[in-house]
């Protein structure tokens, strides 16, 4: 787990060099595995709030379309 960084007033400046700090004692294997799974966390979440991808929609769009061409035969 990532350290937190506690501060009484908001202070960009050092934020950013916790952030930087932390950064520099990850390995690169590490980096790249945190941010593939920050990745598959974002497509997860946008995904439950209903965004997808644009091919998607027209897809399902297809489907319904030929099924309800099927009810009508």
């Amino acid at each position: 787990m990532s350290p937190v960084l506690k501060l009484q007033e908001h202070d960009e400046e050092k934020e950013l060099e916790f952030e930087l700090a932390y950064q520099h004692e990850l390995t690169t294997q590490q980096r790249f595995e945190m941010m593939f799974r920050k990745s598959r966390e974002m497509k997860e979440m946008l995904l439950d709030h209903g965004y997808r991808e644009p091919s998607e929609p027209l897809e399902d769009l297809r489907v319904l379309l030929k099924l309800k061409e099927q009810q009508e035969i």
